[in-house]
């Protein structure tokens, strides 16, 4: 169990969050909204019956119902509405920076613009920053199964968006059949533009989708990476070059990636010296917050407050803000820490 000093600091603590899907984050009640409001039939017409699609067989089958949900959001208001919440929701549990993930092709293939899209996340995030909510980094995520070429128009929309808060640029979707290698190109295009560079990674795929992220496209970050805990050498380099996993617990136990917390690798990976994080990933859909991931981590995995503040110190200084934001992000979260351990005795 958690002791409840432990409890209230993970409650209380500065968090930053690196891996969570915008999508990923509405309320179900929003979901029941967007669909009535846009004309978007979903297979659910209340709360319950929303709840019981998050549960799934396999990665796959999360994907079919992210999709199917993610349909529902169409305007350029509806980003915002997202982003306002979920900016409330991410103040309310103390994060002070997050960078979020936009899943463009998810949209553009149903011909929505994609400036529109980020203009209306990004006012979401300037409204709920009025009342206390984090600064937040857009990062656009690209499904790897549309294939390079088509990420071309994405990423010069990216580029040209970055007074919107567009901080960096990443690949999702599904692993098989599209390596890393593919996309190498447009990694180093975003990296000139000084865009910050990262890839899912690891999650379905082994130890070699690991590689060539961190070889050919050369990230600073990846999004889970779990998978990395199968090669030896692999582990020995991400810890030698700082490479950051970026991991979602809930989320790879709900996808079945890893069959529950006692065999998940996060402590392997954290006790090689591996630079990890913890996300909730896509909280609405594994029905979870970075908070309780934390809460989760103390109960099934024996961290302990000394670990969070490592961890999230590890966070502030992977993110894509420039140079000296980033040391300013650090200094306020080591000075927040030491006055709520101070205060809690912990």
């Amino acid at each position: 169990m958690v002791s409840p000093t432990l409890e209230s600091f993970i409650a209380r603590m500065p968090k930053v969050e690196l891996h969570l899907h915008l999508e990923g984050s509405v309320a179900p009640q929003t979901f029941l909204t967007l669909s009535r409001r846009n004309g978007i039939p979903i297979p659910a017409s209340t709360e319950q019956e929303l709840q019981a699609l998050f549960h799934y067989d396999d990665f796959h089958a999360f994907l079919d119902t992210f999709m199917a949900l993610a349909a529902t959001v169409i305007h350029g208001e509806d980003f915002e509405l997202l982003a306002y919440e979920l900016g409330l929701s991410l103040a309310a549990q103390n994060v002070v920076y997050a960078e979020v993930m936009i899943s463009p092709m998810q949209h553009v293939r149903r011909g929505l613009d994609l400036r529109e899209v980020l203009a209306g996340a990004a006012a979401g995030f300037a409204r709920a920053a009025r009342y206390n909510g984090p600064r937040v980094g857009i990062v656009l995520d690209y499904g790897r199964q549309y294939g390079a070429e088509a990420a071309w128009p994405i990423l010069e929309t990216a580029i040209a968006c970055r007074s919107l808060g567009v901080v960096g640029w990443s690949i999702g979707g599904n692993e098989i059949g599209h390596p890393p290698e593919e996309f190498a190109a447009l990694f180093t295009t975003a990296r000139n533009a000084g865009l910050g560079v990262m890839a899912h990674a690891g999650e379905v795929v082994g130890p070699a989708s690991v590689w060539g992220a961190i070889d050919v496209l050369e990230v600073s970050r990846i999004g889970h990476g779990i998978r990395s805990i199968d090669d030896p050498e692999l582990v020995t380099t991400l810890a030698a070059r700082g490479i950051v996993l970026d991991v979602c617990p809930s989320s790879n136990i709900r996808t079945r990636a890893v069959a529950g917390w006692p065999s998940h690798p996060l402590r392997q990976l954290y006790e090689a010296g591996v630079p990890v994080t913890i996300n909730s990933d896509d909280p609405t859909f594994f029905e979870t917050t970075i908070t309780e991931e934390f809460r989760r981590a103390a109960q099934y995995l024996n961290f302990t407050a000394d670990d969070f503040c490592a961890m999230t110190r590890t966070a502030a200084r992977a993110t894509f803000l420039p140079p000296e934001a980033q040391m300013m992000l650090v200094k306020t979260i080591e000075q927040a820490q030491s006055s709520l351990r101070a205060e809690l005795g912990i």
